[in-house]
């Protein structure tokens, strides 16, 4: 149930829809801010299996065993960091990836 009183006492209140607005967007860019940051948790560990794939065609392809396997999982890791330092970096400044 809601208080008639407290409708009335929002009515008088010159910035209550400015406040309104201000939590909206705050509560957007949170929400916005979380969304990056979880994609820090699927970004890394897909550019090690690419990595380790792309890796394991072209040692069969080439027949020279499993070490290129072993080589796109290490570049892979190096481009999950990478990406990683990327995304955070852009919520630190505010924005998402450049």
């Amino acid at each position: 149930m809601r208080d008639p009183g407290s409708v009335a006492s929002q009515r008088g209140k010159p910035n209550s829809g400015q406040a309104g607005k201000a939590e909206f967007r705050d509560s957007a860019l949170t929400v916005n801010g979380v969304a990056r940051a979880s994609a820090a948790g699927v970004i890394f560990p897909l550019s090690i299996v690419a990595g380790y794939l792309l890796g394991k065609w072209l040692g069969g392809a080439l027949r020279v065993g499993p070490w290129p396997a072993f080589a796109g999982a290490a570049l892979g890791a190096v481009a999950g960091f990478w990406n990683l330092y990327r995304l955070l970096r852009g919520l630190e400044d505010g924005g998402g990836l450049p």
